[in-house]
């Protein structure tokens, strides 16, 4: 008599967004993370099991970015990764040691600025320079890194400009996608988030929207339909009611927006690229490296934020925030080389970089264009003109 033995297979379903992220049990998380980075060597013992398990335990923290690139069902992600292996694969092994920590760092601020410290890094190091992380400054200070070679040896500093407040913005239709998502409800609706809105305010939120479409879910007819929160009061989010699924469907956020106007923080440009100047050795050639993070940012930003007249445009009105303060004039922050402000950018399954060297007028040391020639790197220097104005001249490598 012959018999045959089945083996249940469990298939792990492919996780899309934050949503399924924290819904997801812990143990299946740990698979996808564990097959994901299995794949590259280095980053495997940066983000053992044991590391990975402290992760995925932290599933509910809506800043949790590397948890969200090492599960999420996305060829974008494995690319990332890729790059990543690469550059720590160029790196000096002592670089690759203290970079491990920074890359446990897994809320998205400093995560994202350890990525570019680690690529420029490697960069330098292709170029042939020795890589020395967080220098000390006379100043009992430290800079991100240092590349020497022969008697060159340039201090690096790196300045996130980070939009606090779009970012809490988005942790906030994150949590609140999240918490709808659980509720036994077949509406689908839309949230407009007032000026005053705040993220520990998102929990009685949802669970007033709970009772509302519960006690008015006969009368919903006609749609769309919109009530606001507090009922008495300065609301701080109106709710629009926008269709009803068929019975059995799960209701779902569509169209959320911030009426409140997102500030943005280009006030925080010219501070970051003042303070990272200050970061800089005194008495050796210095670079400032700017990457904007979740900004669609223009070219004449950082322009205007080196030269002045920084104009901000809030709520449709231009405003000029700042002028006549010339971060490169003449005879001011000498010790500052260079400013390289960068762009990533997702196109399709790849990160896409743009890299722009503003050279300063009359810096202490001048560095030469060379040093900086890419195949994305486009160059420029600061030159007055007859009526005493600066623009800027591209300089051709």
């Amino acid at each position: 008599m012959s018999g045959s033995v089945s083996k249940e297979v469990s298939v792990i379903k492919a996780i899309r967004d934050i949503t399924e992220i924290t819904n997801a049990d812990t143990k299946e998380l740990l698979t996808l993370a564990k097959q994901r980075i299995g794949n590259f060597p280095i980053l495997k013992k940066i983000y053992d099991d044991t590391f990975l398990h402290r992760v995925v335990q932290s599933k509910k923290d809506y800043d949790n970015r590397l948890l969200s690139l090492l599960v999420i069902d996305s060829n974008a992600a494995i690319n990332f990764f890729h790059e990543i292996e690469e550059n720590l694969r160029i790196l000096q092994t002592e670089c690759v040691k203290e970079f491990s920590m920074k890359l446990q760092r897994w809320d998205t601020r400093h995560f994202e600025s350890t990525i570019t410290e680690i690529e420029f890094a490697a960069d330098f190091t292709k170029k042939g320079f020795q890589i020395e992380l967080e220098p000390p400054l006379p100043n009992g200070r430290k800079a991100d890194f240092c590349a020497h070679k022969g008697s060159l040896k340039i201090f690096f500093e790196v300045k996130n400009i980070f939009p606090q407040e779009y970012h809490e913005y988005d942790m906030i239709l994150d949590e609140l996608n999240d918490r709808y998502s659980k509720l036994d409800t077949n509406f689908v609706i839309g949230f407009d988030l007032k000026k005053s809105f705040h993220r520990n305010q998102v929990p009685e939120v949802i669970k007033y929207v709970k009772r509302k479409l519960k006690s008015n879910e006969r009368i919903y007819n006609g749609f769309p339909q919109s009530f606001v929160y507090p009922e008495k009061g300065e609301p701080i989010i109106e709710i629009n009611v926008r269709k009803r699924l068929p019975k059995g469907e799960k209701g779902y956020i569509s169209g959320s927006t911030f009426g409140g106007g997102i500030k943005g923080d280009w006030s925080d440009l010219r501070n970051k690229i003042s303070s990272g100047i200050s970061q800089l050795h005194p008495n050796y050639p210095g670079v400032l490296i700017v990457q904007s993070y979740g900004l669609s940012t223009l070219q004449h930003d950082i322009e205007n934020a080196l030269l002045g007249d920084l104009k901000l445009n809030r709520f449709g009105k231009p405003r000029l925030f700042r002028s006549g303060d010339n971060i490169l004039v003449k005879d001011r922050n000498r010790r500052l080389s260079a400013v390289i402000y960068c762009e990533k950018r997702l196109q399709g399954l790849a990160y896409t970089r743009k890299r722009l060297v503003y050279h300063h007028l009359n810096p202490k040391t001048k560095l030469s264009p060379e040093i900086f020639k890419e195949e994305n790197v486009t160059q420029f220097l600061p030159t007055k003109l007859d009526n005493g104005m600066i623009h800027w001249k591209k300089i051709d490598t």
